[in-house]
Formats: C-alpha cells, sequence, structure tokens
C-alpha cells in the first residue's frame, strides 16, 4: 500500500489544503472490502486512475459506482467505499471555501448526500486529465499532472475576502470557536457572516461546527482504537457521550460501537487525515 500527503504548490496554497495520493492493489483471489468514509468538513476532488470504486451511502443504502473524478462538497452523512482490485485514487483537499472559489458555484447549491461527477462543472478538461493520469508511470509525475491542471485555474477564482483566512481556525479549533469571533475577525456582522458562510461552505455555521467536531472525535477514535468514547466525547468538547453518539446517528445513522470494528480493521485512514 502507498499513501503519501502532499503540501501544494506555493501559488495554490490560498484554496487548496493538500493533496494526496493513495495506491491499494489485491490479488486475484481478492474479495471486495468495506470501508466506511464518514462526512467530513473538507470539499474534494478526487481521481479515480485505475479500477472503478463502488459506494453506499450509511443513511439511504443506495449504491452506485463513482466516476473516474468526482467532486464532494458538502456533506451530512456518510459512505462505505468498496475500492476495486488495482485502487489508485488522487485526492485534493480544498481549504475551507476553496471548491467555491475554484468552481464558482454556492456550495449551498451541491449539499447533496452523493459525489458530483466533475465532467459536469469542468468539461472535457477533465478527460485529459485523467488521460494524462491513467499514462503517468510515478506518483510524482501524477501530483505534478494535478498541480498543472489546479495552477491553469488560479486566475479564474473568486475573489478572497477576509472571511477565506478565517475559516480554517473552525477546524484547527475544532469547531469550538464562537460564531460572533469568526464574524468579528471576518470584517462582517453575524448575519452577514452567515450568509456568507452559507454561500462557501454550504452548511450553517453551527451545523458545520458539529459537523467539524464529529469528525475530529472520529479522526481520534481511527488513530488511537484504544480511546474510550467517553474520553474521546470529553475531548472533543461534547456535554457527555449521549451528545456524540446523537452526532452519530444523525451523521452515520449508527452507534459509535457499531462502527467501532470497522474502523480497527480499515486501512483507509487517508479519509479523515486533514492538514489544517
Amino acid at each position: 500500500m502507498f499513501q503519501q500527503f502532499y503540501h501544494p504548490h506555493p501559488a495554490l496554497k490560498e484554496f487548496v489544503n493538500n493533496i494526496m495520493i493513495h495506491h491499494m492493489q489485491f490479488d486475484a483471489n481478492h474479495i471486495p472490502k468495506r470501508f466506511p468514509v464518514p462526512p467530513l468538513p473538507e470539499h474534494g476532488l478526487f481521481f479515480y486512475v485505475r479500477d472503478k470504486t463502488e459506494f453506499e451511502n450509511f443513511s439511504t443504502n443506495k449504491r452506485g459506482t463513482l466516476s473516474s473524478c468526482i467532486i464532494v462538497g458538502p456533506q451530512v452523512n456518510g459512505n462505505t467505499i468498496i475500492p476495486g482490485r488495482n485502487h489508485l485514487m488522487i485526492k485534493v483537499g480544498f481549504q475551507p471555501g476553496g471548491l467555491y472559489r475554484f468552481l464558482g458555484i454556492p456550495m449551498n447549491e451541491l449539499l447533496c448526500n452523493d459525489a458530483f461527477n466533475a465532467m459536469d462543472f469542468l468539461g472535457k478538461e477533465i478527460n485529459e486529465v485523467n488521460e494524462k493520469l491513467q499514462e503517468a508511470t510515478s506518483f510524482t509525475e501524477m501530483k505534478l499532472i494535478v498541480e498543472k491542471f489546479l495552477l491553469s485555474h488560479v486566475n479564474k477564482l473568486k475573489q478572497s475576502l477576509p472571511i477565506d483566512e478565517v475559516l480554517p481556525m473552525l477546524i484547527k479549533q475544532g469547531g469550538l470557536i464562537k460564531i460572533d469571533q469568526l464574524a468579528s475577525q471576518s470584517c462582517l456582522s453575524i448575519r452577514q457572516f452567515e450568509r456568507v458562510f452559507h454561500q462557501r461552505i454550504g452548511l450553517t455555521p453551527k451545523y458545520f461546527s458539529r459537523l467539524v467536531r464529529f469528525a475530529k472525535a472520529w479522526i481520534i477514535k481511527e488513530q488511537k482504537h484504544d480511546t474510550s468514547w467517553i474520553k474521546i466525547a470529553h475531548e472533543c468538547g461534547y456535554f457527555d457521550q449521549m451528545h456524540l453518539i446523537r452526532d452519530f446517528h444523525e451523521f452515520t445513522c449508527v452507534n459509535p460501537s457499531d462502527i467501532e470494528s470497522e474502523l480497527l480493521n480499515s486501512p483507509a485512514k487517508f479519509f479523515t487525515r486533514l492538514f489544517y
């Protein structure tokens, strides 16, 4: 298995947080495994360079096959991912608000249980990137191909505002920062902040803060299997374990204990590592 996170080219850092490449190859007798992926605060652009990947939505039980390049905007439900035998994925993880600046589309319009085919937004340009990735002979070359594509869009980005400098703080603080403080640092009234936030993130500040806190709890359990849920709830700022369970029900439709065994056996930790 190969897994590598890369810091993006300096010219991309204002809207791209990280680029990740993950490769898993199984033998011919491979029985497809299922990896739980929670809804995350990070918006992303995903390239599936080799075999097709399937998914099943936690809440709707809808199943399908992911396109060779997908856009993942604001999510409120998790998915189970079933990779192919030769699984090679490249993820562009955007800064908070970065996907809005990249596409120029309000993120509330992308609020959906499923991912979007990137072709619908970026046209044949994405096909050209996919073809180059399939022909590449090294992971370094693949990373440079993706960076070149992103760099070609730098001059097309939506204008940066003070809020774009502030939004990463919400993730760094684990969702535990007052909205009025963020609004003040964004040079906006609370009402203005909520409107611009909704445009850039696709969720209300309060709901997004809950998602950030939940994602932090999931990541801690994924990385530290022996940590109890009670301790995780306390570390993430939950009032008690029941409030953590409530968020699990809302975001994944299961209890924390139901997902624990899957986390123990899942190598797919690349989905839940954030650089903020």
